[in-house]
């Protein structure tokens, strides 16, 4: 049976998304307040799904978002290969290599997170539980050069 977004805003989240926009996954400790250590910034959608502890995981929601809207690409910290490789697995089964895309924790996952469309709050309490999806298709690839340089304040033109 293939699966469906029951949760009416993400399923609304997820059917906005267009070529090259980001969604971030975040796992139940990822602080979004303006009172946490990178607070996200107030432009970003905030959907906190988080039911009971570990519910539903990082894998539930990469996995069901991954069968139902249209991703190219997965970003996720270096961190993450090393302290989670459940989830880098997951990651892994979706996405070739030359689509996961590994960058630098602090400061620059979050300024990512800061370019997101959302930010969607798992139950997952796992090291590194989280991601960013680049929407789009396999037809057209996002040169991610563009959005690395971007972080670092290079001009791209």
């Amino acid at each position: 049976m293939k699966k469906r977004i029951l949760n009416e805003r993400l399923s609304a989240i997820v059917a906005s998304l267009r070529h090259g926009e980001m969604i971030f996954i975040a796992d139940a400790g990822s602080g979004i307040s303006q009172k946490a250590l990178y607070p996200l910034s107030p432009s970003v959608e905030y959907l906190n799904l988080g039911a009971v502890t570990r519910t539903p995981s990082f894998g539930d929601i990469f996995s069901t978002l991954i069968e139902c809207g249209d991703f190219e690409a997965a970003l996720i910290t270096e961190e993450m290969i090393a302290l989670n490789p459940k989830d880098y697995q997951t990651v892994q089964k979706y996405f070739d290599k030359e689509h996961i895309h590994v960058t630098k924790y602090i400061p620059d996952y979050y300024q990512l997170r800061d370019r997101c469309k959302a930010v969607i709050q798992t139950g997952d309490y796992g090291i590194h539980a989280q991601a960013i999806l680049v929407a789009g298709y396999s037809s057209a690839d996002i040169p991610m050069e563009w959005l690395k340089n971007g972080i670092k304040g290079e001009n791209n033109d």
